[in-house]
């Protein structure tokens, strides 16, 4: 027992000398301009919230310069389907998956699918949204290689 209250103790000196984390402030000007994100969603409607979060901080990347790409593979392919009218809505005044999704579309973001996602889910090129396209395993090797950010919901 003695021990380990002495170890906790320890600990809390330890942690207490660690410096922490400075977060940008709201004012602060952030430049995103040359880096590559990207953000990998393996949701759909399994997990609305996870959806939403990945396509707004794809969003939010995207308005502070950065190139976003989304790898979407499992249930996440469905959001880059053209059948999907993604009509959903998370919280008050949300807008819809759909409004998330063209802006994010109309800014330049690319939405890799998993081809053997796709497969599963019978999804093929001419059935997908704006910016969205089948990758093949180099693509996603590489594009996962020049990444300088990788987020996953």
């Amino acid at each position: 027992m003695r021990s380990f209250v002495l170890f906790g103790v320890i600990a809390m000196m330890v942690y207490a000398t660690v410096p922490t984390a400075t977060l940008v402030a709201d004012d602060e000007t952030v430049d995103g301009k040359g880096q590559k994100v990207v953000i990998h969603l393996s949701h759909f409607t399994d997990d609305l919230h996870r959806c939403f979060m990945a396509v707004k901080v794809a969003n939010l990347m995207q308005e502070y310069g950065a190139d976003v790409t989304m790898f979407v593979d499992l249930e996440g392919v469905r959001i880059a389907q053209r059948k999907e009218h993604l009509k959903f809505t998370w919280g008050e005044d949300s807008p819809t998956l759909a409004e998330l999704y063209d802006k994010f579309a109309k800014g330049g973001g690319k939405v890799i699918v998993c081809h053997h996602c796709a497969q599963s889910a019978h999804i093929t090129d001419p059935g997908l949204k704006r910016n969205a396209q089948i990758g093949t395993t180099a693509m996603l090797g590489k594009l996962l290689i020049q990444a300088d950010k990788v987020m996953d919901y």
